[in-house]
């Protein structure tokens, strides 16, 4: 087992909405198992998410992180790429996690978008 230190970044945008982060599937998996076609969701009408993901799905194969939050992740050897989904199923980049933890760095989960653009997970 390894293990690797989250953060999530402090944003106004997305403050109240929680972001999963996935590391048992790899994001081609991920999408394939779900049938996504690409790292957006799309929009209602009246410009709202239209959610792709059930938060019960995410809850079983991600683990949670709030806005500010710091978590300690332990990975299967096995497990080298993570990546982040909101609840609506706007999906991150995903990262090579074994670089993080061979040199001690800590993820930084950043929120984008916000007013005009959807808010999004972003890993620094």
């Amino acid at each position: 087992m390894k293990k690797i230190v989250i953060t999530r970044k402090k944003k106004f945008a997305g403050a109240m909405m929680p972001y999963w982060i996935v590391y048992q599937k790899t994001k081609a998996e991920f999408m394939s198992e779900f049938g996504l076609e690409g790292d957006v969701c799309n929009m209602s009408e009246a410009g709202f998410p239209i959610a792709r993901l059930d938060v019960e799905e995410l809850d079983r194969i991600g683990t949670r992180i709030m806005n500010g939050q710091t978590i300690e992740l332990e990975l299967a050897d096995d497990i080298s790429g993570l990546f982040v989904s909101t609840m609506d199923g706007y999906l991150s980049n995903e990262i090579n996690a074994d670089e993080y933890i061979s040199s001690e760095k800590t993820v930084v989960i950043n929120t984008k978008g916000g007013f005009k653009d959807l808010s999004h997970p972003v890993i620094e």
